[in-house]
């Protein structure tokens, strides 16, 4: 079965047009990587802080609401 002409050029424009916005954020990110000077990826990451959660609470009621 063979395909007319004009369909097979659709689907490759299609595809081409597909692939080009698949690309087209990733591409834009290095550029603003570029441009800016920003390396994230050589960032040194924080660690996470232990903290313990305080929960106030009048000692005379007891945590109620009376």
């Amino acid at each position: 079965m063979k395909i007319e002409e004009k369909t097979r050029q659709k689907i490759i424009r299609n595809a081409f047009l597909s692939l080009f916005i698949y690309v087209l954020p990733i591409v834009l990110m290095f550029v603003t990587f570029y441009i800016t000077g920003d390396r994230p990826w050589l960032k040194q990451q924080h660690k996470a802080e232990k903290t313990k959660s305080v929960n106030p609470k009048n000692s005379s009621s007891n945590g109620t609401s009376d």
